[in-house]
């Protein structure tokens, strides 16, 4: 059977170009070895985006995993600096920082020889400022209830500008060792004037009494006339010629004013109001009769002069070209003088100047 079949093959192994077209061969071999290239770089990027996607998800799952169990870390708050609501300690600083610090210290230094005492004051102002409640409870005398009055006690002195502050008097108790300072300040750019009470014991104790009463100071005659307000002023009497008071401010008129009163010189008082026509109110005749009316001739000089107690250390607010007014504070409250300067310059009384 072998034989026969190999018979029949043999034609076959005997045909010729029995080896492949190398033209073929050579194209078969190029285009079997692209597809495995291919095939070798698809599998490659296939890798590739796997490892990448199994990094990302085994991120993911690690960094819940810890933001869980660490919630703080995850949710850090963001770090702000408050202000601080302690004074400094450093009291050297605190005089080099604020001039008016340094001339109040020197002053309360002076006044009371107590150096303590002199600290404590420029450290209650800081304590102020910066609303050092600890510090104001320690060392100031409250009556009954720290907690509450301390509050009241900054909010009275609220937007106070410690770079104003100014010794204005002092005054010490011939009853107890404490000496009270009158000084003056700017709260929200308004002049103010106010006073605290430094007590201190043989003990070395130290306190302050900060009372926060609507303050009056005690004011004393400041109505005297000085040397050129008295000679303009028996200048005037004479004829009554307004070129003896060009050369005065509004208040030295005032104060003329006031001693032409005081002396019960009627002319003078009135040669004294303004001559402008629509400012005029009552005739010289006219003056002359509410002066009989209220024996004002008679009447005691120096308990009439004590109502403008005041006026003297006043100050002149201008309103316009020729109005204004000196304001003044004394027992009576918040005093206001109108004054009018007259067509020819000269600053004269208005009619009822206080009102």
């Amino acid at each position: 059977m072998n034989n026969r079949n190999d018979e029949w093959l043999q034609p076959l192994k005997n045909r010729p170009n029995l080896e492949p077209n190398p033209v073929f061969a050579k194209k078969l071999k190029e285009s079997l070895k692209e597809n495995q290239t291919v095939k070798r770089r698809n599998f490659s990027g296939v890798k590739m985006w796997l490892s990448l996607t199994m990094a990302v998800m085994l991120f993911s799952i690690l960094t819940v995993s810890y933001v869980k169990s660490n919630p703080d870390q995850g949710q850090k708050p963001v770090q702000i600096e408050e202000p601080s609501n302690v004074i400094n300690p450093d009291f050297d600083m605190l005089l080099a920082e604020n001039p008016a610090y340094q001339s109040f210290y020197n002053s309360v230094l002076k006044a009371t020889g107590i150096e303590e005492a002199s600290q404590l004051v420029i450290k209650f102002f800081e304590a102020l400022k910066v609303e050092d409640k600890e510090f104001l409870k320690k060392h100031v005398f409250f009556v009954a209830n720290p907690e509450k009055e301390v509050e009241a006690l900054l909010d009275f002195y609220k937007g106070m500008d410690v770079s104003s502050l100014a010794v204005n008097s002092f005054k010490e108790s011939q009853a107890e060792p404490s000496v009270e300072i009158v000084f003056s300040y700017k709260q929200n750019d308004e002049e103010k004037l106010h006073h605290i009470l430094v007590n201190y014991w043989e003990e070395g104790k130290v306190e302050i009494y900060a009372p926060l009463d609507d303050y009056v100071p005690e004011i004393e005659n400041d109505l005297e006339l000085n040397e050129q307000e008295r000679t303009a002023y028996e200048a005037f009497k004479v004829d009554h010629n307004p070129e003896a008071l060009r050369n005065l401010g509004p208040i030295s008129v005032a104060k003329i004013y006031i001693q032409a009163n005081a002396d019960g010189d009627q002319e003078t008082s009135y040669a004294l109001y303004t001559t402008r026509e629509d400012r005029v109110m009552w005739s010289k005749e006219e003056d002359k009769k509410y002066w009989e009316q209220e024996n004002r001739e008679t009447r005691d000089p120096e308990n009439y002069k004590k109502s403008y107690y005041g006026l003297g250390s006043g100050t002149f607010q201008q309103e316009n070209e020729f109005e204004g007014y000196i304001t003044y504070r004394n027992k009576n409250g918040d005093q206001f003088f109108s004054m009018v300067k007259d067509e020819n310059g000269v600053w004269k009384v208005s009619f009822m100047p206080i009102q």
